[in-house]
């Protein structure tokens, strides 16, 4: 999986070419940041983000915080992923569950009169 960052695209199609300019714009939202915090969140895929900082990103670009992502699969399944990390660690699957019991498998004294459970 690859997830990539597209806010200086989004920004392009606002014409918000400088970051200078969108430090101001979320100057006015209330978000402080330094001119070099946000060119780094610009250019790269920040580890995490504040959700008032995505909600000031997305309300100035007009934009939902799914056109901030890319997303690519590896093309591996769970299923592949899981088994081949399981093999490497020699993980073998535990026994099979057992089905849950009926009142057939209660011992009649725990029963009451009309085959229910006395509390």
């Amino acid at each position: 999986m690859s997830l990539s960052w597209k806010l200086r695209e989004q920004m392009a199609k606002k014409g918000i070419w400088r970051c200078t300019d969108f430090t101001k714009l979320l100057n006015q939202y209330g978000i402080r940041m330094s001119v070099s915090a946000v060119t780094r969140m610009v250019e790269k895929l920040p580890e995490r983000i504040d959700t008032k900082v995505m909600d000031a990103i997305c309300d100035i670009l007009d934009c939902p915080p799914t056109d901030l992502f890319g997303y690519e699969a590896s093309g591996r399944n769970a299923e592949v992923l899981s088994k081949a990390v399981g093999d490497s660690l020699k993980i073998k699957p535990g026994p099979k569950r057992k089905n849950k019991s009926n009142s057939d498998d209660i011992p009649d004294y725990i029963l009451g009169p009309e085959g229910g459970v006395i509390k």
